[in-house]
């Protein structure tokens, strides 16, 4: 039975999330079409890959111009998230919008090359510039919100995928599904013109000193297992175990799904330190990816996918935050682009990864690698206790 300061504190957190909720919905629908724009493009990756002609391994290798493009971008996006603060993500969303239209355009390899790393961009600068500005938002108004805004981001994924595998069923092509997601990224720019929060005084900048690097080594690990599970998914569920679109496109979607629900009631529970998240999240996402990896069937796949997902789901907004800690005032934009680029490493290098050991073995033996990820990152946890909580 909870305490009845357990149960007070879950009061003051529910209201204080409302009330933030209610004042900032632009940065809510931010995370939101973020998430919506990637749940459409794992669910539309079997349909271009087939429109391109690529292999598995070319297609590791489009999934890696994403990270190159990706890191500049987001060191760039942390000085400027010090500098001008929320004024940032309408910029941003307006790029990341003009960017996400051009992978479903794509006809060849070497197209979808170029498209993939303007879309690399908008995704560097568009996660800085919402990441930055929620981490102060947890500074300036002493509420935590990293893990509801991150379930903002975990919904529009599951939006996403289930959306565009069922467009994809009714004969919907990549182009025209991913440009409607466009449209709405762009409209989503709109709601975020007032600024939220004034930027900070740049008193000091983050360094590069060794508890960041932890922090985003640790990410890094993380977003190898995550990333792998959410691009690959729909294409293991659809060539591996010969699903049909529909099926295919629940594979990111219940993944998705799942680190919503996760990240919701991790904003209600108070208590475990950033090691002990993160050791949760490791075990987890082992015994998920294990499970979807020796899976005969659909749905034993997918429910790999939904107890991975679950565990995940603390990973960035626990990352993240402590990030944003770390930096100070008129530092967190530094700080938590310094983490989110080491971190990035693995999100964006991580599809590359497993199209390489794919590409060498199979579907499964990718999966079988995200499985042993997972139990590094369990192992990484105890690096973690000096973390701010």
């Amino acid at each position: 039975m909870p305490t009845r300061r357990g149960r007070d504190g879950f009061a003051v957190a529910t209201v204080s999330l409302w009330r933030f909720v209610r004042s900032a919905k632009g940065l809510v629908a931010a995370f939101a079409v973020f998430g919506l724009y990637w749940g459409g493009w794992a669910a539309c990756l079997p349909a271009i890959q087939r429109s391109t002609g690529a292999s598995e391994a070319q297609l590791g290798l489009a999934l890696l111009c994403v990270a190159l493009a990706a890191l500049p971008a987001m060191l760039a996006a942390g000085r400027l998230a010090d500098l001008f603060g929320a004024r940032l993500v309408p910029l941003a969303l307006v790029l990341f919008a003009a960017a996400s239209a051009f992978p479903g355009l794509t006809r060849s390899a070497p197209q979808l090359f170029a498209a993939l790393a303007f879309v690399g961009v908008g995704t560097g600068v568009l996660d800085i510039a919402i990441n930055a500005q929620a981490a102060s938002i947890e500074a300036t108004q002493r509420v935590r919100v990293m893990d509801g805004l991150h379930a903002a981001f975990s919904l529009g994924v599951l939006c996403g995928g289930v959306g565009a595998g069922l467009l994809r069923r009714a004969g919907g092509h990549p182009s025209w599904i991913l440009g409607g997601v466009a449209c709405v990224i762009a409209l989503t720019a709109f709601f975020n013109l007032e600024q939220v929060t004034p930027p900070e005084p740049a008193r000091r900048r983050a360094r590069l000193v060794r508890p960041l690097l932890v922090v985003g080594v640790v990410l890094a690990v993380a977003f190898i297992v995550e990333s792998g599970l959410e691009s690959w998914s729909a294409l293991f569920l659809e060539h591996t175990l010969h699903s049909g679109p529909a099926i295919s496109g629940l594979g990111p979607g219940l993944f998705a799904g799942a680190m919503a629900t996760g990240r919701l009631l991790a904003q209600r529970v108070e208590g475990p330190s950033v090691a002990t998240r993160m050791l949760f999240a490791g075990i987890a996402a082992a015994a998920g990816a294990i499970v979807a990896t020796t899976a005969q069937h659909a749905l034993v796949a997918l429910a790999g996918f939904v107890i991975a997902g679950a565990g995940l789901a603390l990973s960035a907004p626990t990352l993240f935050g402590a990030a944003g800690r770390l930096g100070g005032d008129g530092g967190r934009g530094s700080a938590v682009s310094t983490v989110g680029v080491l971190g990035y490493l693995g999100f964006l290098a991580g599809p590359a990864l497993i199209g390489a050991v794919s590409g060498a073995s199979s579907l499964r033996g990718g999966f079988l690698f995200l499985c042993g990820v997972a139990v590094l990152l369990a192992a990484c946890a105890p690096l973690l206790r000096e973390s701010p909580g």
